[in-house]
């Protein structure tokens, strides 16, 4: 389904497992080992398959934002890509730090809020992926405006959406304090229309959706035309 952990290091299983155990917190459920599987409450193999991502990644410059346990990074590494992660964790609060030694593989992780993300020298990438984080922000349109001024190719968004919300008007429905699955951290859900209408705002065209019960991924790329000024009027970023 997804490429395998590779079949020799210089750790033995025994180890691997301990240090699997040294993290309080596993959301991923993977091998991250050969015979080592997370203790994670979430299975993301069936998400890497929607994702579409090329099987050879080699020279690709991608970009993993809020990358959780590390699943999706580890995969892109493996297959060749350069792969930078921002999240606003030390890798060593959750399971990143231990995959990154578990497996060896190399990543320019970023310890840094999304916002400030414009202020840094991170560059632009070929893919960027931002799944599972949308809902999370309290700006969701600034986030994405962020996301899409990094992306020179595929943008992949994964979120939490409101199928049933007014269909054929662009809204988001707000929650307040935990009162969206007890997690404090949830602020905004959109709606189908919302989201696309989002993504065409920040200068990108949808090339393909995908929808399962209230998750939906959007693929999108870069459009034909330059991004509309109103993001530039949003955030004050037009010329004096």
């Amino acid at each position: 389904m997804y490429p395998a952990a590779p079949a020799s290091t210089s750790l033995d299983r025994d180890r691997a497992r301990a240090i699997v155990a040294e993290v309080t917190h596993w959301h991923h459920k993977f091998e991250v080992f050969p015979g080592v599987v997370t203790p994670g409450s979430y299975d993301p193999g069936f998400l890497l398959e929607k994702l579409q991502l090329p099987k050879d990644m080699a020279g690709l410059k991608v970009l993993d934002i809020g990358p959780s346990d590390g699943f999706f990074s580890m995969n892109m590494a493996r297959r060749g890509a350069r792969v930078t992660v921002v999240d606003y964790r030390a890798k060593n609060v959750h399971g990143f730090g231990a995959m990154e030694q578990l497996t060896a593989l190399d990543f320019d992780y970023r310890q840094m809020n999304l916002y400030d993300i414009p202020a840094s020298d991170i560059g632009a990438f070929d893919i960027v992926l931002f799944l599972g984080v949308l809902y999370h922000l309290p700006d969701m349109v600034r986030a994405l405006n962020i996301v899409a001024g990094l992306c020179q190719g595929r943008l992949l968004v994964e979120t939490e959406f409101a199928p049933a919300l007014m269909p054929g008007v662009a809204v988001a429905q707000y929650y307040e304090a935990a009162s969206l699955a007890g997690d404090i951290t949830n602020f905004w859900v959109p709606n189908r229309d919302c989201l696309f209408a989002m993504v065409r705002d920040v200068g990108f065209k949808i090339d393909r959706i995908d929808s399962w019960g209230t998750r939906i991924l959007v693929d999108a790329s870069p459009g034909r035309t330059a991004k509309t000024e109103k993001m530039a009027y949003a955030y004050g970023l037009l010329p004096g």
